[in-house]
């Protein structure tokens, strides 16, 4: 007669289900963690970098080390009536030419430098361009800075369109995968961390 202790006896059945079950419990726990971890808002990343310090900036792995130093800077601006192109120029050069970097890399990513403009973050074309010298990616500046170059208007014509968008966005992509220009960003704060600290420089 088979009793319950020896059901679930090593090497029986229903030691051998409840092992399962356990690793079942296991992975379902780590999958709800991670989806929950995967759907940290903006507001919630921004509440967490609020603050950077140096140690906390250090401790910071490079793969989430841009996205706290971005969080951060957003962190920073009037939540009443947000103005990034107000407010991140004046913080350090750093720290401009690093948020510039980042949202020029999405827009054109995303939707190229036509979502860049219509989508009013234009604005932030040249502190990217002057950003991208700066970090060490002079092929992704100049595709930038191409962008709003002023199209030449011909005698007794009618004015050109102007850049080929299409085209430049193709260019800064190919331009990025060899530059890495968000890697040079990463490497910039970490060769200066005081350009990205709120205090304990």
């Amino acid at each position: 007669m088979l009793t319950l202790s020896g059901f679930f006896g090593a090497g029986q059945t229903g030691y051998v289900l409840l092992v399962l079950l356990v690793l079942a419990l296991l992975i379902a726990a780590y999958l709800w963690g991670s989806r929950l971890r995967s759907r940290q808002g903006p507001d919630e990343l921004e509440q967490k970098y609020k603050e950077l310090d140096r140690q906390r900036l250090d401790a910071l792995p490079d793969e989430e080390l841009l996205k706290a130093v971005v969080s951060n800077l957003l962190a920073k601006l009037d939540k009443r009536k947000p103005d990034p192109y107000r407010d991140i120029p004046l913080l350090s050069r750093g720290r401009c030419a690093v948020y510039s970097i980042w949202l020029v890399c999405h827009e054109v990513e995303s939707g190229g430098f036509r979502a860049l403009y219509a989508g009013g973050a234009g604005g932030f074309a040249e502190l990217a361009a002057d950003g991208l010298e700066l970090m060490g990616a002079p092929a992704c500046a100049d595709a930038v800075r191409r962008t709003f170059e002023a199209p030449e208007t011909p005698e007794g014509g009618e004015a050109p369109a102007g850049p080929d968008l299409a085209a430049l966005s193709e260019t800064f992509i190919e331009a990025a995968a060899r530059e890495q220009p968000l890697a040079l960003c990463i490497a910039y704060i970490r060769d200066n961390p005081e350009e990205f600290v709120d205090y304990g420089n």
